[in-house]
């Protein structure tokens, strides 16, 4: 990834002289963030504004960045070292910074500088934060999603599980990196929570895999629009249905809303097909 932030430091260190650095800003090559803070036109405008209020990107803001799986945040998550003052706006560095519901600042010991290159924190802190601001459902998505796609390796597994209270180290513990989708994750999550057995991504003889197998029975298919939404797509869904139907199983199809918004109606369908 090409870096995209410096510091006047990091600039002054690289030989680049203040003469460089203002023609950069002038023709448009960089732009000023705060106060002896640059970032390279172009730069992402979330990670852009968690610089200029004085940190790091962090918890959904930086996952979303990461290509992560991310539940539905609208805030702009900012890692701050715990007693760091002068704080400014995220979107005018000319203003100080007061308390706004879009912005969740993350007041953290031992971040050390602010000065790195993508301006995100590291994966185990963004999931610290994550975890510690999320309902469980909701971070456990983020976490699974960091599994599956390696940006979290076991020994990280173990430092996050070390560095949260006993309740959320809990469902750290529930993590698996075998979820393709947080709607896998959240129904899995909750389905166990409730008693259920739940297996993930199981491959059945004639069918393949299937997203998840409740009770050994009862298959649940999470599906995303953009995946199912063409008519070859839609044909080859109820030509799984009837194989699985041939083996005795029992197929349930749920949407991203119903699972974000209607949980109490999935699991009333869940029971009752069980």
């Amino acid at each position: 990834m090409q870096q995209q932030f410096w510091t006047a430091e990091q600039l002054r260190s690289a030989g680049v002289s203040k003469r460089r650095v203002a023609a950069a800003v002038t023709d448009g090559r960089l732009v000023v963030v705060r106060r002896g803070h640059y970032a390279i036109t172009g730069a992402p405008p979330d990670l852009v504004r968690a610089a200029r209020v004085g940190g790091l990107a962090t918890a959904t803001t930086a996952s979303a960045e990461l290509g992560l799986w991310t539940p539905p945040d609208p805030r702009l998550h900012v890692a701050v070292p715990r007693g760091i003052g002068r704080l400014r706006d995220p979107d005018d560095p000319q203003r100080p910074f007061t308390r706004r519901p879009d912005v969740c600042i993350h007041w953290t010991d031992g971040l050390g500088g602010t000065d790195l290159p993508h301006r995100i924190v590291p994966i185990v802190l963004l999931l610290e934060h994550v975890l510690r601001d999320l309902p469980p459902a909701m971070a456990l998505t983020v976490v699974d999603s960091a599994l599956n796609h390696r940006m979290l390796r076991p020994d990280g597994l173990r430092s996050l599980i070390a560095a949260l209270p006993a309740r959320l180290a809990a469902v750290v513990r529930c993590a698996d990196a075998s979820s393709e989708s947080g709607l896998e994750t959240i129904t899995r999550y909750l389905l166990r929570l409730a008693g259920l057995r739940v297996e993930t991504q199981v491959s059945i003889a004639g069918l393949g895999r299937v997203d998840l197998l409740v009770e050994g029975r009862l298959i649940v298919e999470l599906d995303g629009w953009e995946f199912h939404g063409d008519e070859k797509a839609f044909e080859a869904d109820r030509r799984r249905d009837t194989i699985a139907a041939a083996g005795r199983y029992r197929v349930l199809r749920f949407t991203y809303r119903q699972v974000m918004f209607e949980w109490p109606s999935v699991y009333a369908a869940v029971l009752a097909a069980l």
